[in-house]
């Protein structure tokens, strides 16, 4: 099973993890708003292990193909991705939820976390500028941050986003990336939330400094949907085993383009409604 890729915790069954609570890995499946919904707890020590993930608990929303979907399923899955934020988020309080929207906007798979904030509705600079307008909104405090990717910057990531929470001293950080998935079918169907952190770019091998509570001195609320697949996971799904040339190599979507809007937006009106209440998600519209 060495050739197997995927950020997305649900499939590590799938992957090779035998049947069983002493895997260390544990599921539990249900609903939310019609959507299927997993609950996959990695456990410390043999769980992690197993997986190569951090412990703790990933939440995964199968959504379908929302950009062949009507309105109304759209935005049930902003309601249902809103819960599940609202569910990893710390309790309401004061202080700023910092938003960090990873990847590159030039590269069509990688451009989910940039295009998300860009339908975020921020408001913490009107708390200085303009209180009166800010008051009179009761909206909440968000702030977002671009990072963009090293090749671009220079900097890591994570260099560039605790420099940002180290001037708003956030109460949460939201972080949102593209993922990489075993299977054709979760192409960007499924987002995976987690409070357990995220390594930009580990899905295509070129994992960057984590983003997690360790390091960025807050807690981490990691979204992700996925949009590539490894061509050598894909290869040794359907072969038993991948050729060299298929290293390096990355599947997507004929429609990623129209795939990544959708899911851009339906991501941004989720933060928004979770963090400043419902109507919120109206400003990104689907």
């Amino acid at each position: 099973m060495k050739n197997i890729r995927t950020d997305l915790a649900m499939e590590y069954r799938t992957a090779g993890v035998k049947q069983g609570e002493e895997d260390g890995v544990r599921f539990t499946h249900g609903e939310l708003y019609g959507f299927p919904l997993t609950e996959t707890e990695v456990t410390a020590g043999h769980g992690e292990a197993r997986t190569g993930k951090r412990a703790g608990l990933y939440l995964s929303l199968e959504t379908g193909k929302l950009w062949q979907s009507d309105s109304d399923t759209r935005h049930s899955a902003v309601r249902a991705v809103g819960e599940l934020i609202k569910r990893l988020l710390p309790e309401a309080g004061e202080g700023t939820v910092l938003v960090a929207g990873l990847g590159n906007e030039e590269i069509t798979a990688d451009a989910i976390g940039q295009r998300t904030v860009k339908g975020l509705v921020v408001t913490h600079h009107m708390k200085s500028l303009c209180p009166d307008l800010y008051a009179s909104l009761e909206l909440s405090d968000m702030a977002a941050v671009l990072p963009c990717v090293m090749g671009q910057t220079g900097l890591e990531s994570a260099v560039l986003v605790r420099a940002a929470a180290e001037r708003v001293s956030p109460r949460c950080l939201i972080v949102v990336d593209a993922l990489a998935a075993r299977s054709l079918s979760r192409l960007g169907t499924t987002v995976q939330l987690t409070r357990n952190g995220i390594s930009p770019g580990s899905g295509v091998c070129n994992a960057r400094e984590e983003l997690s509570e360790q390091t960025m001195g807050c807690p981490v609320l990691a979204i992700g949907v996925p949009t590539v697949v490894d061509a050598t996971t894909l290869l040794a799904d359907a072969e038993g085993a991948a050729p060299k040339g298929a290293e390096g190599c990355f599947v997507t979507p004929k429609e990623a383009d129209v795939m990544i809007r959708v899911m851009s937006r339906v991501l941004a009106s989720a933060i928004n409604e979770a963090v400043h209440g419902e109507g919120a998600g109206e400003y990104a519209p689907l």
